[in-house]
């Protein structure tokens, strides 16, 4: 038995497969479009990967890709895709924003020409669904072991002094029967009010190949550097040690 919090803490694939049953194909297909997820953002770089047939469609899916989707594996996405929906849950309020590189446009002499303003796109979950899931994603990174002595999957992105949150990505690569693996973390912080995220892959890991234990410390070695320089105030989390 294990709670919707924990299949996050602990990345219970079964768990996820079961809420994909209950959701069925059109609720979760819903959703996918809802996240962009295979949709281009329009971020303003030339060249963004049109992904549309990466992703399955109600003719293409069947319970086994339900069930390998539920929990990541079997379609592809960008990772400003992943950002962006990732962003729109953890903000506080599911608010899908535009992503955008450039933040204005200079003259010759230093002078503003034009400010790019965040575009919001769509609200993509509730205030309430947010809150939830960011504490869940806290206590990714900073529960407490469950009854079989297994630590929440995240610890080794955390940074000293800074409450954060996170979560694992362990990919299966094809063919299955070659053991290869793609493997992620992504992290905000601070946890109450997000300010940065970051994406981390490894792509084929020797030996050990989960996402908690490979991609987690690049994301910890990445924040301890952005963090300081970005001026955001520590705030040490209760149950740090």
């Amino acid at each position: 038995i294990i709670s919707l919090e924990g299949s996050l803490m602990f990345s219970c694939n079964d768990a996820l497969m079961q809420i994909g049953a209950m959701e069925g194909y059109d609720t979760f297909l819903k959703y996918q479009q809802i996240f962009n997820i295979g949709l281009k953002t329009n971020i303003d770089l030339p060249g963004e990967t049109n992904n549309a047939s990466t992703v399955f469609s109600r003719e293409t899916m069947g319970p086994t890709e339900l069930a390998t989707s539920s929990f990541g594996q079997g379609y592809n996405m960008t990772m400003i895709q992943e950002a962006a929906a990732f962003s729109s849950v953890i903000n506080g309020g599911g608010h899908y924003y535009k992503p955008h590189v450039v933040k204005r446009v200079l003259d010759s002499n230093g002078g503003t020409v034009e400010n790019i303003n965040p575009v919001l796109v769509k609200q993509t979950v509730s205030s309430k669904t947010s809150a939830l899931i960011r504490q869940y994603l806290y206590n990714t990174m900073y529960g407490v072991a469950d009854g079989n002595g297994n630590n929440p999957t995240g610890r080794k992105a955390r940074v000293a002094g800074y409450t954060m949150g996170g979560k694992t990505g362990t990919a299966e690569k094809v063919p299955r029967s070659a053991r290869k693996y793609l493997v992620s973390f992504i992290g905000f912080a601070p946890a109450d009010n997000p300010q940065v995220i970051a994406v981390a892959i490894v792509n084929t890991p020797q030996g050990v190949y989960y996402g908690g234990q490979v991609a987690a410390p690049i994301i910890r070695q990445l924040f301890e550097n952005i963090l300081p320089y970005m001026g955001i105030e520590q705030t040490p989390p209760e149950n740090e040690s």
